[in-house]
């Protein structure tokens, strides 16, 4: 779980070090100016879920945390094709989001 917290809190600052995805603004959906609030919806989820599951750790609540986890991870996901990550920053960015899903993917329930 420090795993995938210490995952999450690098990608985060990859995220939000992004003002923006450019040209890419459509209105909606990735790369838009209204990126930062859908993955704060992603994170409030899960969020709520880890404390549920530290409250009352359980078959149920442990699964509502994974699949909060891995819809965090595929929020992220969606940003692969924005204009700004190039270079260092989408190299950084890929290995945050494949350690990230690692540590996803070790979640035993």
């Amino acid at each position: 779980m420090k795993t995938f917290f210490l995952s999450t809190l690098i990608v985060i600052s990859l995220v939000f070090g992004f003002t923006s995805c450019g040209d890419d603004d459509n209105g909606g959906g990735p790369c838009s100016a209204a990126w930062a609030s859908e993955v704060s919806d992603e994170i409030n989820t899960l969020t709520a879920a880890a404390q549920a599951y530290g409250v009352s750790p359980s078959t149920t609540t442990c699964n509502a945390y994974k699949d909060a986890a891995q819809d965090y991870v595929d929020a992220l996901e969606s940003y692969r094709g924005c204009s700004t990550l190039t270079g260092t920053s989408r190299t950084d960015w890929e290995n945050a989001i494949a350690s990230a899903q690692a540590s996803v993917d070790a979640i035993s329930c």
